[in-house]
This record gives C-alpha cells, structure tokens and sequence, in this order.
C-alpha cells in the first residue's frame, strides 16, 4: 500500500488501482503570528493556531486555487522559486565594537546603554503520553498517533504484538515549534525552514504506537479537569442562538439535554479535561425541536422559543433587570451578535412605528 504524497491528501492507494479523485492544497503554508493556513484556500479555511487542527484542515473544493486530479502520486510536490529582492544600498557601521548593516539612509543603531539580561530558557512541562489498549480492536488503515511516526496499523501481529520492526514507534513527545521561519519539535534540536522537510524530521524517541489510547497510564487513572467554556448567544423572533466554545468537543462522548426550561451539557475535551454546566433558561423552549451541532472550535445550541417573546437575557435569574429592552439583529452587543438584519419584536415594532 502506497500512500501520496500531495500536501492535504495523503490517500493510501495501490499502483492497479490508482484511479480515484486526488484532492490536495497545491499552495504553501502560511504562518503568521502563531496562526496557521494554506496559501491557496485561506479564504475558505480560516487561519487556525493549533499545529494539528492545521494538518487537519481538509481540501475546499469550493475555493479557487485547491485543486482536484485523478490518480495519486508518490512525487513529492516541487517547491516555490524563492522570490529574490531588489538590491539596495548597504553600508556597514561600527556600533560599541559590533557590526551592523545600514540599508538605504536608514540611521545606525542607538549605543546601547547596557545589554539586558538574557532570561533563561523555560524548561517545558511533561507530557502524559498516551498508551496503547490492546485489548481494543484496530481498523487497518489507523494511523499511530504519535507525533511524526505515521505508522498505518496492518494487524495486531504486525503492529502490537512481539518486536518485529512494524511494533517500533519514532515519534515527537513535544509540541511542534515555529519561530522566524524555522520548524522543529521542542524535544529535539532539528530546525528547518521548509515545511516538506519539517514533516520529514524523523521521531526522536523510540516506544511503542498508540492507535487506541487507554483513559490510564501504569494503573493510575488521569485526573479529570473540570473547566469553563465561554458561551455567547444571539436570537430570533422564534429561535435563541447559543455558541459554546468548547475547542475539539469528544461527539461520540459528550450528550446535551434538552427541557423545556433547561439545557444540560456534559463536553469532554481533549487532555482529560470535561466541561459540565446545566442552564436553566429564561423563557421555555420546544426541546423536540431544538437542536446542535459540533464543530473543530465549538458546539451551537438551535434553542426553539416555545412562544414568541424576547428573551431579555440568556439564563434565568432573580436580579430584577429594570426596562430594558432589546432588538434583534447587529444593533446592539449582548443577544444580538450574528444576525443579517435588525428585527423588531411586537413591541418594539409598535414603538417605533409610534414614533
């Protein structure tokens, strides 16, 4: 089994049966500021920060410049010709015994009145790796998910079982680092500054693949975080909009509960961490009609008003609120973010009809 090499696919494929549809980011990476996308459908897939959600970031066949082909490939891509800039005039300027580069009539540095300290490299935390269950049963085609392994999972007898060379895992157990241009893994000393050659850089640990991780570690389980997720809501004369931004929510594990008066979320998160709150609303709801949906950086809530009025603020309370009256739409701040246009209820219409 063959797998391709184009940027955003890699598809596993077989030289007889090389026929299907190759889609694939013929453009590079672009990072800026911590942020991470593709040259070629930044439009489309907005710009992400963490490294994985990036390599998950899926071809937009509706975005010009992704492209579709037939058949897959085992050629690397060609890299871009590097844009050579204009030459300008360099003058050199001693500075306190140090050399710099003077470009066009730009001044020379100020003499520094003393350096400044160095701070000290920060030592990175540990990282609880995650261990293999073996009693679990393994699709093949499963990739390993250790960081810069890529082992595609065959058999047990392959891949989990004895000391053959399909048991050994190289892989990263630190975070990937990018800085002014250059590409590594904090646990070891490779830079480079192309991003085809910094998916090459070889594991620089040696262990065994984890294709399904245990929820515990040498018998003692992982202690559960309880967090807090911010939350954000907008409505409509007949549905309230709910935003909970829980980042790469576990759909298979979390459950929402819908009543008539409140919602119940229970969102387990990566790295052990669980997200548990129970919402009782201000106004009722049609739970058989309400709805939600997860999403990579969050989980909305489609909450069916179970009458026509507005809801003044998201969550029930006893504090006594005073005359306020809101819109719906872009007019205002808190309940109206994410609307296309300014929507008056019954009330406000008759007011501003009146005036």
């Amino acid at each position: 089994m063959l797998r391709c090499l184009r940027k955003g696919c890699g598809a596993d494929y077989t030289e007889d049966e090389n026929t299907e549809i190759c889609s694939y980011h013929p453009g590079a990476p672009v990072f800026h500021e911590g942020l991470k996308s593709w040259s070629c459908c930044k439009d489309m897939n907005k710009p992400v920060m963490d490294f994985e959600e990036f390599m998950a970031i899926q071809v937009s066949r509706a975005s010009l410049g992704c492209t579709e082909i037939q058949g897959h490939t085992r050629d690397a891509p060609q890299a871009s010709p590097t844009v050579k800039a204009a030459p300008q005039n360099i003058s050199a300027t001693i500075v306190d015994g140090k050399e710099f580069f003077q470009v066009g009539n730009q001044p020379p540095p100020p003499r520094a009145a003393a350096a400044a300290p160095a701070e000290a490299p920060q030592t990175p935390a540990p990282v609880m790796l995650e261990e293999d269950d073996l009693n679990t049963t393994v699709s093949p085609g499963t990739v390993c998910r250790r960081k810069g392994c890529g082992t595609i999972f065959v058999s047990n007898e392959v891949n989990r079982q004895g000391d053959g060379e399909g048991t050994v895992c190289h892989y990263h157990p630190l975070p990937a680092i990018f800085r002014e241009g250059s590409k590594g893994y904090l646990c070891c000393k490779r830079r480079v500054l192309e991003f085809d050659e910094f998916l090459k850089i070889s594991g620089c640990n040696i262990g065994r693949h984890c294709f399904v991780p245990l929820a515990c570690k040498s018998n003692i389980c992982q202690t559960e975080e309880q967090v807090d997720c911010r939350i954000d809501h907008y409505q409509t004369p007949q549905q309230v909009h709910v935003s909970v931004f829980a980042k790469k929510a576990d759909k298979e594990r979390s459950s929402i509960k819908f009543e008539s008066n409140k919602i119940t979320l229970d969102l387990y998160l990566p790295g052990q961490k669980r997200f548990s709150r129970t919402i009782n609303l201000f106004g009722c709801i049609d739970s058989d009609n309400s709805s939600f949906q997860f999403f990579g950086t969050k989980v909305e809530l489609h909450l069916q008003k179970g009458d026509g009025r507005m809801w003044t603020v998201l969550e029930k309370t006893d504090r006594d609120l005073g005359n306020i009256s809101l819109t719906f739409g872009v007019g205002g701040r808190t309940g109206t973010v994410g609307g296309k246009q300014v929507i008056l209820d019954e009330g406000n219409r008759s007011r501003s009809e009146a005036s």
